[in-house]
């Protein structure tokens, strides 16, 4: 349990109690970080494990001292987090683990080739990339933003080759299986998905006064898109009466969830586990349902309106046209 108050010196002090470990305290220059670390504290975060330095103790240049400016800094926009916050979290969780002690001056290419060719053979490859790429982007910040004298040594370094994107299509009776397997907390997540195409956050930033049910849409500011641009997301007729039913009583100002994505990512994968349909991921209703738009016919700007893509050439992956689709359009 995390307690958070504000000091004499207008500095906010957080304070953790996890069982069978002493208390542990530390204190920042706004309340929002100091809930930061308390949840960092609280999910096992690295940055988190050590209490406030001594004074006169000299800090040292690592990870572990960057991490949470990181991720105030560039994984959050006017004070609302960016998608992929949570996996970037876990992201800096393991490259701290491994780089624990590490200065970020002392980053050398052979630092990159070991940890590259070790972690390989405990996951992905594209989950190497993905890492590596973050402690990329990590090191050139640390070097801009912070003053440190380090070098992004992973450029340069050859990265494993990025997974083949997940094509699998969910069929109807697949979605029913998994939507009733599913808890009541992501059922209508994944209900809205289903009608929607909308992305994991993008649900979850969903609010009473951002549905216009005159005009059939949901408004997304560009703080909760993706792409950093604002969009109105078309609703289908089925999204429309879900979305009266959940914000009948409900506070206009209010998110109508209140689960985190990587709950609702841990509930749809529960969910898919127990109906015994393999090889999905939440992202996977996203995928189906602009595959599903694209074989009634709707077209390629069509679907970007519905899908939110800012090229057309990006709703390649999501469309599988088949020749003899096209030849019956053909005639």
């Amino acid at each position: 349990m995390a307690a958070i108050r504000k000091l004499p010196s207008g500095k906010w002090n957080a304070q953790v109690r996890i069982a069978g470990r002493k208390p542990i305290s530390s204190t920042h220059p706004t309340k929002e970080k100091a809930a930061i670390w308390a949840k960092a504290q609280e999910q096992g975060h690295p940055s988190a494990h050590s209490p406030t330095p001594k004074k006169g103790r000299p800090r040292r240049n690592t990870i572990h001292r960057f991490a949470l400016d990181y991720m105030s800094d560039v994984m959050e926009r006017n004070g609302k987090r960016r998608g992929g916050y949570e996996a970037t979290f876990f992201r800096l969780v393991v490259l701290e683990r491994h780089f624990p002690d590490l200065l970020l001056e002392g980053f050398k290419r052979d630092h990159i080739i070991e940890y590259r060719n070790k972690r390989v053979k405990e996951v992905s490859g594209s989950t190497v990339r993905l890492e590596l790429q973050l402690l990329s982007r990590f090191l050139r910040w640390c070097a801009s933003e912070k003053g440190i004298e380090c070098v992004d040594v992973v450029a340069g370094v050859k990265l494993p080759e990025p997974g083949k994107p997940r094509d699998k299509i969910i069929e109807p009776n697949e979605y029913e299986m998994i939507l009733d397997r599913a808890s009541e907390k992501a059922k209508p997540i994944i209900m809205i998905a289903w009608e929607t195409a909308m992305r994991r956050n993008e649900i979850l930033a969903i609010k009473p006064n951002m549905i216009d049910f005159r005009k059939k849409t949901i408004s997304l500011q560009y703080d909760m898109t993706k792409n950093g641009e604002a969009r109105d997301v078309p609703l289908s007729t089925a999204a429309l009466e879900l979305l009266q039913t959940l914000c009948d009583g409900r506070d206009k100002d209010q998110p109508l969830f209140t689960l985190t994505p990587y709950a609702v990512t841990q509930a749809f994968r529960r969910a898919a586990r127990l109906a015994g349909v393999t090889d999905v991921c939440f992202h996977s209703i996203r995928h189906t349902v602009i595959t599903r738009y694209a074989d009634m016919g709707f077209t390629p700007f069509q679907l970007a309106v519905v899908s939110g893509h800012k090229t057309l050439a990006m709703l390649g992956r999501y469309t599988h046209l088949k020749a003899s689709r096209i030849a019956d359009l053909m005639g």
